[in-house]
């Protein structure tokens, strides 16, 4: 982790994000005088397929959907709205 005052940063920007967009550095601390202030890091674009979590990460995964919103009326009663 590389780290630059102000005055450095403003000098050295393009350097900076150079090194941040080849990989050379996963992030930049900006620092007034010698007290960490920001942190610089590369942008990372949202891939265009939803990230999947838990169980869903593997293969194989499926949602009965007709289960799923036959739960609703189930919720509805607990809730007193049926």
């Amino acid at each position: 982790m590389s780290s630059s005052t102000i005055a450095e940063t403003k000098n050295n920007l393009s350097a900076i994000l150079a090194t941040l967009s080849d990989g050379s550095e996963r992030e930049h601390v900006i620092r007034n005088r010698d007290v960490p202030i920001a942190i610089i890091v590369p942008y990372a674009a949202e891939s265009e397929t939803p990230r999947r979590i838990g169980i869903a990460k593997g293969d194989g995964f499926d949602i009965d959907w007709d289960a799923f919103d036959a739960m609703d009326d189930e919720i509805a009663e607990m809730f007193g709205l049926s």
